[in-house]
């Protein structure tokens, strides 16, 4: 079952402790989208899973107005996004799972759930209120990973110091491999496009930056232990994503960030038949 609570606590400083990757991805997911389907003022968007409101902001940011409803099953995480946009009022926010979302058939041109699927508790069901809601000419957009490398590296910290209590990974393992999602949508009456690779970083100015960042990321893992674990925790974690970190680019500037594979499908309803998509990444997953 999705822990509502961990989202809601991580709301106010979701988007820093990430490190930027879900941005990235969603950057990514919606110029495929666009390129499938042009997003204009005309559009009716429909940002799934929405969290603070990533992908609202970016398409706002292209310049176009169009009417976009931004839900998510986290308070928290609405509340801020209703703040954010508050100032907008082709921006609709409300509480809402992925699994009973209250709008007609075929509402939408464009919906977009960034890093949304693999949380919700009944992903066969999301899935199919994305097939449901979209427009018979509308395109989809759903994002995911390939990789653990947060994880990873979280339970690397936590094997080095306390080896008898391993970190599991708040997302199922069976997430982690593409053929599942396809074959959810799949399964929801969704036909995938292939997509290009791309990379992107969960990332900072220096590689302590990052494993700052990484540390805060898993604090749930290691929030009962002593104050001395956890400087230990600290001090691994950094040593490790020294070794790791690796230099990048993006738009608003350089740095360095720890690398993860991630995977975008593209879809537009149809039999179902999933023709791929793969896109190697570097950054996050929650």
């Amino acid at each position: 079952m999705l822990d509502l609570t961990h989202f809601n606590k991580s709301a106010n400083n979701y988007e820093a402790i990430t490190g930027g990757g879900p941005r990235e991805l969603a950057q990514h997911a919606i110029s495929l989208i666009a390129g499938l389907k042009p997003l204009t003022s005309e559009s009716k968007i429909l940002d799934n899973a929405c969290g603070t409101g990533i992908v609202t902001d970016i398409i706002l940011q292209s310049g176009i107005q169009p009417e976009i409803h931004a839900v998510d099953c986290a308070e928290n995480m609405v509340s801020i996004a209703r703040g954010r946009f508050s100032s907008h009022p082709n921006v609709h926010t409300a509480v809402m799972t992925g699994e009973e979302l209250s709008f007609p058939d075929d509402t939408f041109t464009h919906s977009i759930t960034n890093l949304g699927l693999m949380f919700f508790t009944d992903a066969d069901k999301g899935a199919r209120e994305i097939a449901r809601t979209l427009h018979p000419d509308g395109v989809a957009v759903v994002t995911g990973w390939a990789m653990r490398a947060p994880f990873k590296i979280i339970q690397e910290v936590q094997a080095q110091i306390r080896p008898d209590t391993p970190f599991k990974s708040p997302v199922p393992d069976i997430w982690f491999d593409p053929e599942h999602t396809k074959a959810v949508l799949s399964g929801a009456g969704l036909d995938v496009h292939a997509s290009t690779a791309l990379d992107v970083h969960m990332g900072g100015e220096t590689a302590d930056e990052v494993a700052d960042l990484l540390t805060q990321f898993g604090s749930k893992a290691f929030a009962s232990w002593s104050e001395e674990e956890k400087e230990e925790v600290a001090r691994v974690m950094k040593k490790i994503v020294r070794e790791r970190a690796v230099p990048f680019t993006r738009p608003s500037g350089s740095g360095v960030g720890i690398k993860l594979t991630g995977t975008i499908f593209v879809a537009r309803r149809g039999s179902g038949s999933v023709l791929a998509i793969t896109c190697l990444i570097s950054e996050r997953a929650i």
